[in-house]
């Protein structure tokens, strides 16, 4: 894939934890489908790093930039943007790239389940189902403590606007303020919300969370192919 140079232009402390970066794409033609990733390259102290990060925009909107949701690790990228990046500052990028992916006609009726940063590319799913689709669609968001859940305010904001939007969020580390409830997403709070088995699922996060629910979806006779994941490296 062909390397661009690409420009922040925005930075915003999303969470404790989470930056989001608003990037702008110099006018140059960028393709990606919505949930993929792009590897994202930075000039640090005379060498250049590499960093995978998953797109939280929606292509049907964002044409002229892509947006970023960097949770903060010990990866040089990474610490670059947390520590020092402003905007105005050059990164590089190629993509997008995988395989999990949602795009028009492939479902009616979808259900995303994330898990901490696990949210990013579900962010980009949900941005464009409701923006290019006619799709329902559930969305099952964890994180250890409210101020983690990524995107909470606009995904409330989504959900209230847009009846085709069901919002799910739950903490598990502490108690949780109204219209938040306590615990992991499970198989039992899938069965609570009365999810629908013929559904496209879309699981994001921990590796122990995805085998654990695609058993579970597996064991409520969801066939393999309407469940989409991507194991990182």
């Amino acid at each position: 894939m062909t390397i661009i140079t690409v420009q922040i232009a925005e930075i915003r402390q999303e969470t404790p934890t989470v930056k989001v970066l608003k990037i702008d794409l110099q006018e140059q033609g960028f393709i990606y489908k919505p949930g993929q990733w792009i590897d994202c390259y930075a000039d640090i102290n005379g060498k250049r790093e590499v960093v995978g990060y998953s797109l939280t925009s929606s292509p049907a909107s964002s044409k002229d930039y892509i947006e970023l949701a960097i949770k903060i690790s010990d990866n040089p990228v990474t610490q670059f943007i947390h520590e020092e990046a402003i905007a105005g500052d050059i990164l590089h990028i190629d993509g997008g790239q995988g395989d999990t992916y949602f795009e028009k006609g492939m479902g009616e009726k979808i259900i995303l389940a994330s898990a901490g940063i696990g949210i990013a590319p579900i962010m980009g799913i949900l941005r464009y189902i409701d923006e290019a689709t006619n799709a329902d669609v559930s969305l099952f968001q964890s994180a250890p403590m409210f101020d983690e859940l990524i995107y909470y305010e606009e995904i409330t904001r989504l959900a209230e606007s847009n009846s085709r939007i069901k919002y799910y969020p739950t903490i598990t580390r502490e108690e949780p303020p109204d219209g938040v409830d306590r615990g992991r997403i499970s198989g039992n709070l899938f069965e609570k919300e009365c999810v629908d088995w013929d559904s496209l699922f879309y699981l994001s996060g921990p590796g122990e969370m995805i085998p654990e629910l695609k058993d579970f979806l597996v064991s409520r006779g969801v066939d393999e192919q309407r469940i989409k994941y991507e194991v990182w490296w």
